[in-house]
């Protein structure tokens, strides 16, 4: 900064800056001058030191140079911006006599007049003074006014040392206002959401600064409105803290602390899921164990569901959960490891590792489960068990005849081979596991399935892992709380009770929880209600702190690519796993020509609110398992909205992507039919300009796009509108002939110029 600048920072005049700058020894002169840091630290080490000498000492003399007689005063240790250079004494004056003495004998006349005024009012005469009393008023007067120079003089030094003080006082902040200050980086808790003005006072930063650094990472929000948690992590650590997430579950912790569990803890049924690549054979395996047919009622011989059994060997029992292996069931194949104890990985022998196999694995090694691999199908002619083995060690199980410690059972699910060592397996690795949990106590557990029936309401397959739940107990899942009004076993058969490692089936819920959530027993029915109204509160804020970010992407994307055609869909499922992993495989979908939104996704019937929210947002509406009640039928029908049923998920998504390509802009392919060279150019009066020309290429056809290129440029694109050999019109003219050209509508051709034909032909797109 410059003189100037400095000079408004700390409010001094800058001829008054220019001064102490020259005091201080300082090389400035002009008030555009440039002042460094260096600079001002001398000036303030000069103003301090000054302050150190501040007295001040007041000299009468006589001025004997003058011809003049007075007296000189001069004060030692003065500002020395306002002496000169070779001067030691800031100030210096001198009283002159003949002034005073004038200005004395005024005086004296007012005073004389004061007086006679004074002696006609109180009729009262006064001596005039005498000679030598004048004299001795003109002393006192010079004293006086000598006392009040001093007194001036007195004051205008205090001035200038407050001066000197404010100046010291506005350069030491200039110092430490440009002194950087240092970053100190936080660590502050995020919940699952929160308001921008709160984020932006946890950080200590201003929100317009916040707010800037969200629009910059494409998020634009106002100061009130909520983010979620992963936004908020995002933007904490671009500006460079530590942000760490964290769950307000405080009532939740006070009522899960509030339940005791009396007793020891007891041997527990073991659990075991099964998991794998599709069509491997996991079904096929249980429904040998079970003696019974599930596999035949599956549509298309897929589990579109979490399936739940249990099964009796040697006196004991096994809970069996059976998941999907396609791969839009990829969720739910990971609730299912992290709900149990123990992996059946099923690999066919005729088609060994795929895909999903190498999914699953890590799904049970990520869950920490113990994993026995069952080789299928060993009695197809392709079998091949020591192939699968070797691609096996290859992802990390390693055999245990091959010096590993994974257990290999060769089975047939088709003719039973080898089902009873497998089911020997499972026995041997649960008793080592020495599975145990508290049987006496409120239950919990996790949901498995959950969907919507007929006379039943809103039901779900829950899997018991500790305590007894019992018919009539008031559960906490998810959002609601609510009272058992059914509790069935796996074949469906109303129980009382169900102990640890048990599947059941209940009924009684407000509506279906979402797959993979725990339930607990509550026994204050108060707190468990203000707990569930207190997480529907969470997830409505977070449903609209998610609504509220804006993508900027998404704002200018229609303005940068052009307008993408909007496929919505309603989803109607029978039951939450399926739901789940329709709109995961949907979504997943790589269309990036078309933007997909589902605009509902729910389990139950198709309703007449449902058929008039497809109207509204023009959605087409897909059944998966369920049906459209009569009335949302006919409404279908008046208003033309499309409904469409599926049982197999294959056939869903593929119907998808029908309605995606078919609003998809159709590719155009362009093929070159012919060119001709203009020989000469003719008039004529019913065609206009024609062009002579010969076909050097292809075939030359009426009707069709052309071009005309002019020295590898092209000039203009029309319709081929006339073709002639001689004077007949042409349907075709081939290489090497000579024909008469016409094109619409324009009459720029010249000698020379190439005509060339084409067709365009569109191409409906294929995802």
């Amino acid at each position: 900064m410059n003189v100037t600048q400095l000079s408004k920072a700390i409010g001094f005049e800058p001829e008054n800056l220019l001064k102490q700058m020259s005091a201080a020894g300082l090389s400035h002169k002009s008030i555009t001058d440039e002042v460094n840091n260096e600079d001002k630290k001398t000036l303030l080490t000069f103003l301090k030191s000054s302050k150190k000498t501040s007295k001040k000492t007041i000299s009468l003399k006589k001025d004997t140079s003058s011809a003049k007689k007075g007296i000189s005063i001069t004060r030692l240790n003065q500002n020395l911006s306002e002496t000169k250079p070779t001067t030691k004494a800031d100030l210096s004056g001198e009283i002159d006599f003949d002034a005073a003495e004038a200005k004395r004998k005024d005086a004296e006349k007012k005073v004389e007049q004061a007086k006679e005024e004074k002696q006609n009012q109180t009729v009262k005469r006064i001596k005039k003074p005498s000679t030598s009393e004048v004299k001795v008023q003109k002393k006192s007067l010079v004293n006086t006014k000598i006392q009040f120079k001093e007194k001036q003089d007195s004051k205008k030094d205090k001035r200038e040392l407050e001066g000197e003080k404010y100046l010291e006082t506005k350069l030491s902040n200039v110092q430490e206002f440009e002194k950087p200050a240092e970053f100190i980086q936080k660590e502050i808790k995020i919940p699952e959401t929160i308001s921008v003005s709160d984020l932006a006072k946890d950080l200590s930063i201003k929100s317009g600064e916040l707010i800037k650094t969200l629009m910059n990472n494409g998020v634009m929000v106002t100061l009130n409105q909520f983010i979620d948690q992963e936004t908020a992590l995002v933007v904490t650590e671009e500006l460079g803290h530590i942000g760490i997430p964290f769950t307000e579950n405080e009532e939740e912790e006070n009522l899960i602390e509030n339940i005791q569990y009396e007793g020891e803890e007891e041997p527990r049924n073991a659990i075991v899921s099964v998991l794998g690549h599709v069509d491997h054979g996991k079904t096929s395996i249980l429904d040998f164990i079970r003696k019974s047919s599930v596999a035949d009622s599956e549509e298309g011989g897929i589990t579109q569901g979490i399936g739940a059994y249990q099964v009796e060997y040697n006196d004991s029992l096994i809970t069996f959960i059976d998941t999907p292996g396609h791969a839009a069931f990829s969720q739910m194949r990971a609730r299912g490891a992290n709900s149990t104890d123990i992996v059946i990985l099923v690999v066919a022998a005729d088609d060994s590792v795929k895909p999903q196999t190498e999914e699953a694995y890590n799904h049970a090694k990520d869950a920490g489960v113990q994993i026995i691999v069952a080789i299928n199908k060993i009695d197809t002619p392709d079998a091949d068990i020591e192939k699968v083995k070797g691609d096996l060690s290859a992802i990390g199980l390693v055999p245990e005849d091959w010096g590993g410690d994974t257990q290999m059972i060769p089975v047939s699910a088709k003719n039973g081979d080898g089902m009873n060592d497998l089911l020997d397996s499972i026995q041997l690795v649960s008793e080592l596991m020495e599975l145990k949990t508290n049987h006496t106590g409120p239950a919990a557990g996790i949901v498995l399935e959950s969907g919507v029936r007929k006379g039943e309401g809103s039901v779900a397959t829950l899997l018991v892992q500790k305590g007894t739940l019992q018919s009539g107990d008031y559960i906490l899942v998810g959002d609601q709380s609510r009272k058992i009004r059914a509790l069935k076993d796996f074949n469906e058969d109303l129980i009382k009770q169900a102990i640890p490692s048990s599947p059941v089936f209940i009924s009684g819920l407000e509506f279906p929880p979402s797959a993979g959530d725990e339930f607990i027993v509550v026994k204050d029915e108060k707190a468990a209600k203000t707990l569930s109204e207190n997480r529907a509160n969470k997830i409505r804020d977070k449903r609209l702190a998610q609504k509220s970010v804006v993508n900027m992407e998404n704002i200018f994307a229609n303005a940068s690519e052009g307008v993408k055609p909007s496929i919505n869909l309603i989803l109607k499922s029978d039951t939450n796993g399926s739901l789940e992993a329709l709109s995961g495989a949907i979504l997943n979908m790589n269309v990036e020509e078309a933007k997909i939104k589902i605009v509902l996704d729910a389990v139950g019937p198709i309703t007449p609110n449902d058929v008039n929210l497809a109207i509204a947002s023009e959605a087409f509406i897909f059944g998966f398992n369920v049906r459209a009640e009569t009335a949302a039928t006919e409404l279908a029908e008046q208003e033309g909205v499309s409904i469409q049923y599926f049982g197999i998920i294959y056939d869903l998504i593929d119907a998808v992507k029908k309605v995606v390509e078919g609003s998809l802009d159709p590719d155009i392919k362009e093929s070159i039919l012919g060119k001709a060279k203009v020989k000469d150019i003719f008039k004529s009066p019913k065609f206009g300009f024609i062009a002579g020309s010969v076909v050097e290429d292809g075939t030359i056809y009426p009707n069709k796009n052309v071009r005309v290129i002019r020295d590898n440029t092209v000039i203009h694109e029309g319709m081929l509108d006339s073709l002639r050999r001689f004077k007949d019109e042409a349907k075709e003219v081939k290489s090497g002939t000579e024909c008469g050209i016409g094109i619409t509508n324009y009459t720029d051709i010249k000698e020379g110029d190439i005509i060339e034909v084409f067709q365009r032909e569109e191409i409906q797109r294929k995802l």
